[in-house]
């Protein structure tokens, strides 16, 4: 008798210390969907506003937007309802012209080093899709807020297949056990 109440203390201690870990695993944590991104196109005065001209989630790879970009830049955050940042990244504001090099009569190199700088009219983004996401926040260089933009109002698009194995890409979510047909050696 003695054993069988050993086995279950153990069982039971087992079957305690296993329901929290079960329990924040199964919780969903704050990552993208997969082939899921955000389309943002903004408009750009040139005295730097910005306006949104389109918002939608669409079937569509979404970029990391970690480059240095030297030459004046966004910051874009994508947060949630408590304020947490679920993405952050820089976004360029600017089209950069660099002048053609020239030939001198000499027939030497010279260059000019003067850099054409203008704002971009159109900004084209594709952002990763977060379920929890409440607002996508664009600040200035300095951290000055320019714009929110409101992600309550989208959702997945209905023709969205979360079954992404067989397009041939071995996606983040897929392994040679699961889709050997698209993470297969080759």
């Amino acid at each position: 008798m003695t054993k069988f109440r050993i086995i279950l203390i153990i069982l039971g201690a087992l079957v305690v210390l296993t329901l929290p870990v079960v329990y924040f695993l199964s919780q969903s944590r704050n990552i993208p969907v997969s082939h899921a991104a955000v389309r943002l196109i903004l408009g750009q005065t040139p005295d730097y506003r910005l306006s949104l001209r389109t918002l939608a989630v669409e079937n569509a790879y979404s970029s990391d937007y970690q480059l240095a970009i030297p030459t004046g830049h966004y910051n874009v955050k994508i947060m949630g309802e408590t304020g947490a940042g679920f993405f952050s990244g820089k976004i360029s504001k600017n089209l950069v012209r660099y002048p053609a090099d020239e030939i001198d009569v000499k027939g030497e190199r010279a260059t000019r080093p003067d850099l054409l700088v203008e704002p971009l009219g159109e900004i084209v983004l594709l952002l990763p899709y977060y379920p929890r996401a409440k607002k996508i926040v664009f600040f200035d260089e300095n951290n000055v807020e320019k714009m929110q933009v409101d992600l309550t109002k989208v959702t997945l698009p209905k023709d969205y297949s979360k079954k992404l194995c067989g397009n041939g890409i071995c996606d983040s979510n897929e392994n040679i056990l699961f889709c050997y047909q698209d993470c297969r050696p080759k």
